[in-house]
């Protein structure tokens, strides 16, 4: 497993997705800051608060790494399959329910880590912007931190069981197109959830329910689908 892992880090490229990580962080912080300065400059509007620029957050993390783990899943699996390099693959006496475990595992510990790096240095912009440039309205409290890092936490775990999903449809579709459509579609059920509730964060019985659902789908198709790539 070990070997395998390696192997598809290589695929992955570590660097590359790296780099995408602190772009994609450095864009988020361009995105706050044109909105905060706006509000700012702008007689008509009032400042922007301290939860309402972390909500912004929240949807920019999960935005851009669940559409771009959709982009990795079609990548290095989907695309596979189409090209037929999977197959030569599945030539080799390889586990191949290991090898596709291989390369969700890594797509969901890149869109956890990422997704928990974003987080960190988006919230600590927001509280440096403030302190210096006075840019959000109200003053920032160490008590925050009691609502910002269980949300962000319940985030992250959510969009790295989410970052399955365009895999399972994948999969059923083999289509990239369909693969990162996907990723779409998820990001706006999850908004008309959370929207929902006063915490603007899934419950408790929600993480344990999309937990459940998505584990059962996913054997469903590692026992069904996959056997179809021998």
């Amino acid at each position: 497993m070990v070997h395998l892992i390696k192997l598809e880090l290589k695929k992955f490229g570590i660097g590359r997705n790296i780099i995408f990580t602190f772009a994609a962080i450095l864009f988020s912080i361009l995105f706050i800051t044109i909105s905060l300065w706006d509000s700012v400059t702008d007689p008509e509007q009032t400042k922007d608060t301290f939860e309402s620029t972390y909500l912004v957050i929240g949807l920019l993390m999960s935005f851009i790494f669940l559409v771009y783990s959709s982009v990795l899943t079609a990548r290095l699996v989907i695309g596979e399959y189409n090209q037929g390099t999977i197959i030569i693959m599945f030539s080799y006496p390889l586990n191949r329910i290991k090898l596709m475990i291989g390369k969700l595992g890594i797509i969901m510990v890149y869109t956890a880590i990422s997704m928990a790096i974003g987080y960190i240095c988006c919230s600590g912009y927001i509280v440096l912007a403030d302190q210096y440039w006075d840019m959000l309205e109200g003053t920032f409290q160490v008590s925050m931190l009691h609502t910002w890092i269980p949300m962000a936490i319940t985030a992250v775990i959510v969009c790295t069981v989410l970052s399955l999903w365009p895999f399972i449809i994948g999969m059923i579709r083999k289509s990239v197109p369909a693969t990162i459509v996907t990723s779409l579609i998820v990001i706006v059920f999850r908004q008309a959830i959370i929207s929902k509730n006063v915490t603007y964060q899934e419950s408790l019985l929600q993480i344990v329910l999309i937990a459940i659902v998505t584990l059962v789908v996913i054997l469903a198709i590692f026992k069904k689908k996959v056997p179809e790539l021998y």
